[in-house]
């Protein structure tokens, strides 16, 4: 690959990936749900495989790359209409504490330990468990505490 191929493959993903971020939305890192996170790393990967990998085509990998944001953006939709879906991709908020107590098998299936659950107490300044009416461990692994 000539230096002029590389920097038309540079200008072209860079200008494909900044519109389609545009397109795709303004969502903060703490807002990204685990399907967010997973989609900006593939188009990432596959942003980084149009510039740098001869076997791509620049077509097929503008292509690729223009079909995964029209898949997540599809997910967006469908997460936005119904509740159902939202559930299975997203998932709920757990309660990991309940009336000073901690719920274990939400942490089970929430996959967190006493430890972590610890240090994320008293990130709210909260340094006993029987202080909390309630602690919700939300989607986007954010912490809420009452």
């Amino acid at each position: 690959m000539g230096l002029m191929e590389l920097m038309l493959r540079v200008a072209i993903g860079f200008f494909v990936l900044f519109t389609l971020a545009r397109i795709m939305g303004r969502k903060e890192i703490s807002q990204m749900t685990f399907f967010n996170f997973v989609s900006a790393i593939a188009i990432g990967s596959i942003t980084a495989n149009l510039v740098v990998s001869r076997n791509l085509s620049i077509r097929n990998g503008v292509l690729a790359l223009v079909g995964w944001a029209a898949f997540t953006l599809i997910m967006d939709v469908i997460d936005i209409k119904s509740k159902r879906a939202r559930i299975i991709t997203t998932g709920d908020p757990i309660i990991v504490i309940k009336e000073g107590k901690i719920v274990e098998r939400a942490l089970k299936k929430s996959r967190l330990d006493l430890d972590a659950l610890n240090t994320m107490l008293r990130q709210k300044n909260i340094f006993a468990v029987a202080d909390v009416d309630y602690a919700i461990f939300e989607t986007n692994g954010n912490f809420q505490s009452c």
